[in-house]
């Protein structure tokens, strides 16, 4: 579209070009952005609109996204649960919130979160509260513990026996 002056535009020419050039800064963006982690697809759009883009051009980058496996929210929702499961432990109620605020669909959730190994997250907790709590006078240990655990999202049965395995182990080493 050549402007000049005096020309007569109509307004969809001017939302065509506009388009027409937003795309190649917005695909450079996106591909920058992508690039230092996962994301999820409400992440991108997030950016995308943020860096001012229009929203057709957002939608079209998230396709493009998409259709080249630069965001996958199934993917992203695994890693999430992973890391989250090994390094800094979460329980469901929590990993649900985080997910959430990030765009991820119900049906994701479910499907990852069944997939959680629950003996090895057992294990780990266990392994978790022995050594940040284990040292502790008992009571306080437990206390501490629990409303740690609470904090972190995690159902009160899998607390109780977590307290269970670490606070027995305690009481039977101080007899």
């Amino acid at each position: 579209m050549e402007l000049h002056t005096g020309a007569i535009v109509e307004p969809g020419e001017i939302d065509e070009a506009a388009f027409r050039e937003q795309l190649p800064f917005a695909r450079s963006d996106a591909e920058k952005y992508l690039s230092f982690s996962e994301r999820t697809m409400l992440q991108l759009r997030s950016y995308l609109i943020g860096r001012q883009y229009l929203e057709r051009v957002a939608d079209e980058m998230l396709q493009w996204a998409c259709r080249c496996g630069l965001v996958d929210d199934r993917r992203y929702a695994s890693i999430f649960v992973r890391s989250h499961s090994d390094n800094s432990p979460m329980g469901n109620f929590r990993i649900r919130m985080e997910l959430a605020k990030r765009g991820i669909s119900e049906s994701i959730m479910d499907d990852v979160l069944a997939e959680r190994d629950e003996h090895d997250l057992h294990r780990i907790l266990v392994k978790t509260v022995k050594n940040r709590y284990g040292c502790l006078e008992r009571q306080k240990g437990m206390r501490r513990a629990k409303g740690y655990l609470q904090r972190r999202g995690f159902q009160y049965d899998l607390i109780d026996r977590v307290m269970d395995e670490v606070f027995r182990d305690s009481e039977e080493q101080a007899d």
